[in-house]
């Protein structure tokens, strides 16, 4: 029964590794440079978002094991009747969690650097070594900030204060949720480094997901303008420039000079019409596509599938929304913000799983889809906003077009974000994340016994805890001040998610192909890539 259970519990994961294979192969490839392809950095990004996303995905199965061992009735299956065998099956799911950790940690600050400068240093005729010396150079400042946090997990997890056992209520709502308080060393370390990461991972999170979340079912629900009027667009534009060339030719003949600042116009003019000569053949490539004609069967399919979209962002923001009232209402102090679950308000996501725990795998697939839908909305606005310094643009992330140094960014900006996810997630479904679909049996006055679902304020040992949640409880609660910062994140994503909304309402709809401007023309003018469509 123990060997079925874990094949139930192992064999989707099994099913989604080579999904996440495949998918992390596809995305570095697609939006790498065509014609300046580089395979140590297909390689590593493809490395890089696999171990990433196995974090993320090893999540659903945690919870699910948990759910298997218990009944309906809310008695420990047969082969869970043994403590020491539930410490046993979640033991591997620690090392998993723990390893593919360090794993990100030395992509993250080690490999994905190194390479990033490597290529940030590369010029004509510069020798390799000499690049690999000052990668090298800069790859140390994140090795030494690596050294610090480390150090830093051993000490500053021990300085908690643990409250004795007759203290007051706050050491009573959480010390069933830190059990294990006491956790080895070289596990606070790694939780410190990958904390302190997942924040920057959250922030990231806060701003591209809070924006692509809502920005991508309202732009399969808007569409696109129309590709012929786009079309006219564009000639009448460069009708209007191609006579404001013409007329200063006409003042100046071959024998007359020109003056310099007549030259700049023209100059300016000519490249101007040649960015609109591109978008033009763009747009003619659009409606000359198979795509574009079949556009009266598909555009329905787009319209209901963003709206199914947009169903589940609403729900993803009510839900969030619900769990941080919550936290608010029932606030004490930030050392126990993070163990506080749906105590009065309904957790709409909650529900919905615990609902569809009665029939597996179907929490499975709805827990895996959400986290799908976070890592695929992230995509979106990683594309979308790119990533800017202040008020410059310092790399966009275009089909075919993404520099080595962008690439390797953007994949290190996924690994973050992907990272931070459990995190979301908890913050998101704290009862489900925790518990899954468990439930208890407890005696009534009356002699009755009722079975009752697990929650966070239950004082039982009847309630097996998914190691996600205990490494997330015990370490914020050591070092409350990152639970802090994540419960303001929480908000701030909201607010993000409410102006992006707005934005996009309000903005016209986007273009059909992936217009040029002269600086891009200017910046992309060694490239032989066809034309791109959005």
């Amino acid at each position: 029964m123990l060997v079925l259970a874990s094949l139930g519990s192992w064999l989707p994961f099994a099913i989604v590794t080579i999904l996440i294979v495949l998918f992390s192969l596809i995305f570095t490839s697609r939006y790498q440079q065509k014609r300046k392809r580089d395979y140590l950095v297909t390689i590593t990004c493809s490395i890089s978002l696999i171990i990433a996303l196995l974090t993320a995905s090893l999540l659903p199965t945690d919870v699910i094991l948990v759910s298997f061992m218990k009944n309906s009735d809310g008695t420990f299956k047969d082969w869970t009747q043994n403590q020491t065998t539930r410490d046993d099956i979640q033991h591997y799911v620690e090392i998993g969690y723990y390893v593919l950790y360090g794993l990100v940690i030395g992509m993250a600050f080690l490999v994905n650097p190194f390479l990033f400068f490597y290529y940030e240093e590369k010029e004509e005729g510069e020798k390799i070594s000499k690049r690999i010396c000052s990668a090298i150079k800069w790859t140390t400042g994140f090795l030494i900030f690596l050294v610090v946090l480390l150090v830093l997990g051993i000490f500053v997890p021990q300085l908690a204060s643990l409250p004795s056992d007759n203290s007051t209520s706050e050491w009573e709502n959480v010390k069933y949720l830190v059990n294990h308080f006491d956790s080895p060393r070289i596990q606070d370390s790694i939780s410190f480094a990958i904390f302190t990461l997942s924040i920057i991972g959250f922030f990231l999170l806060t701003v591209y997901t809070g924006y692509g979340s809502i920005a991508c079912p309202l732009t399969l629900i808007r569409g696109k303008r129309s590709a012929r009027l786009q079309h006219e667009a564009i000639e009448e534009q460069r009708a209007g420039i191609r006579a404001q060339i013409q007329a200063i030719k006409d003042r100046y003949p071959r024998h007359v000079s020109m003056p310099s600042r007549e030259k700049r116009k023209l100059e300016g003019l000519e490249q101007k019409e040649l960015v609109l000569s591109r978008n033009e053949e763009s747009i003619k490539i659009v409606r000359r596509s198979f795509f574009f004609k079949c556009r009266f069967i598909y555009r329905p399919t787009q319209i209901v599938f963003g709206v199914l979209l947009l169903l589940l962002a609403l729900l993803i923001f009510v839900s969030l929304l619900m769990s941080n009232i919550n936290k608010c209402i029932h606030f004490v102090d930030f050392k126990q913000i993070f163990a506080q679950g749906n105590k009065t308000l309904p957790n709409p996501i909650d529900i919905v799983l615990t609902w569809t725990g009665k029939v597996y795998p179907a929490n499975y697939i709805v827990l895996s889809l959400l986290l799908v839908y976070i890592i695929f909305t992230s995509v979106f606005g990683l594309q979308q906003l790119g990533i800017w310094y202040f008020c410059v643009r310092m790399y966009r992330f275009s089909r075919g077009r993404t520099k080595p140094q962008a690439i390797l960014m953007l994949c290190s900006f996924m690994m973050f974000i992907v990272v931070a996810i459990n995190v979301f997630v908890y913050l998101l479904i704290p009862q489900y994340s925790i518990y899954g679909d468990q439930h208890y049996a407890v005696k009534e006055h009356d002699g009755t016994m009722v079975v009752k679902p697990c929650t966070q304020y239950v004082t039982t040992d009847q309630c097996q805890m998914t190691v996600m949640g205990r490494i997330i409880l015990r370490f914020f609660y050591k070092v409350w001040f990152f639970g802090a910062v994540y419960f303001c994140l929480s908000w701030l994503f909201l607010l993000m998610f409410v102006v992006s909304s707005l934005v996009k309402i309000i903005r016209s709809r986007e273009s059909n192909i992936q217009e040029f401007s002269v600086e891009r023309l200017l910046e992309d003018d060694d490239d032989e890539d066809a034309p791109l469509i959005q």
